[in-house]
């Protein structure tokens, strides 16, 4: 039988190169389905840091958020598509939901983050209006389906978006600028400033540098010790770059802002920077294990004493950091980890009702 192909309402996907949703859109269309999609970042843009913008932002959030559901209500009402797929829903009332719930089409939710409850007041009392959650944390379970009365919520993985991160042939400039010993891409923590930490005041001989965004919320102490290696964000083949311009990139994770004990087991780094062809060491946890083989395809560490010493050890053996980089590039070309599975798995679930 001839795979059907299906029209996707895909609500809230960001078009930026080597972000998630757009990684999944690519994924879907590489399947032969097609996706109607509305960028809820075209409505309220989150990269606004400016002064005279953020206030603008914080005036009138209300308004932009208004008018982003009302395209939405407006795009659902005049398109022909076969079910929802909204990426996260930040900014998604839970009145646009019912209605679109009241068109008769299943209405199904990407959820990528760790906490239901960290991004807005939105997502908390909408969750009950989709028909099935897709979540890239395994933690979340029973707790979280009483909580928010969700009606389905299944597992899925993060991935990496193949037009993205692959690597990158890189040019003397290049490696003068970003080339370094360590490297971390993220937002702060104050977990993560604590391990970045130890490698800056117990190995001081290396060159570490840190990109993201929300590091201006570092002590004074860790931002003194980074000075100009505490970068902005990279995005879309920046951030390949980046990785394959280090010679070790963190895999570091999160948890929830009110509850530490809901913590990532992975992220999307854990399948970005092996794809990229980068070496990665990661923080150790069961279910990274289930992806990669330690010690052949990334290297893990337990805290920040054994983080020092696999940076030792890793640093001062270049056949070892090529082989595991080689390893695991193989690994996640033969899963592939990118989002094919995933969206075989939304579309398997709308097709038969189970995944």
């Amino acid at each position: 039988m001839k795979d059907k192909h299906y029209t996707i309402l895909a609500i809230g996907f960001a078009k930026w190169r080597g972000c998630d949703p757009r990684a999944l859109a690519q994924s879907f269309r590489s399947l032969g389905h097609a996706l109607i999609e509305i960028d809820a970042e075209d409505y309220v843009p989150w990269r606004w840091n400016g002064f005279i913008s953020r206030v603008f932002r914080r005036l009138f959030l209300r308004a932009l958020v208004d008018d982003y559901n009302r395209d939405v209500l407006k795009r659902a009402m005049s398109s022909e598509f076969d079910f929802v797929l909204v990426f996260k829903g930040m900014y998604l009332k839970p009145e646009t939901l019912r209605v679109l719930r009241a068109l008769g089409k299943p209405v199904y939710n990407f959820y990528p983050d760790v906490s239901f409850e960290d991004h807005g007041s939105y997502i908390p009392p909408a969750l009950r209006y989709y028909d099935c959650v897709f979540t890239t944390k395994s933690f979340h379970g029973a707790k979280e389906i009483a909580d928010f009365h969700i009606n389905e919520l299944l597992q899925i993985r993060h991935g990496f978006d193949p037009e993205v991160h692959r690597p990158v042939q890189l040019s003397p400039p290049q490696i003068a600028r970003y080339g370094c010993d360590v490297s971390f891409v993220g937002c702060w923590s104050p977990e993560k400033e604590r391990l970045i930490s130890c490698i800056l005041n117990h190995r001081r001989n290396l060159k570490v540098l840190v990109y993201g965004i929300g590091w201006k919320y570092a002590s004074t102490e860790f931002k003194k010790l980074l000075g100009e290696n505490l970068r902005p964000g990279v995005f879309g083949d920046e951030l390949a770059i980046a990785y394959c311009a280090s010679k070790v990139n963190l895999g570091l994770l999160s948890s929830a802002a009110g509850d530490a004990s809901m913590s990532d087991q992975t992220t999307v780094r854990t399948f970005q920077i092996p794809a990229s062809q980068s070496f990665m060491l990661h923080e150790n946890t069961e279910e990274v294990r289930s992806y990669f083989q330690p010690e052949k395809e990334i290297m893990l560490f337990n805290g920040g004493a054994d983080l020092l010493l696999k940076l030792d050890t890793v640093l001062s053996d270049d056949a070892l950091r090529e082989t595991i980089k080689a390893n695991g590039y193989r690994r996640c070309m033969k899963e592939p980890y990118d989002y094919s599975s995933v969206a075989e798995t939304i579309v398997k679930k709308f097709e038969t009702g189970s995944a």
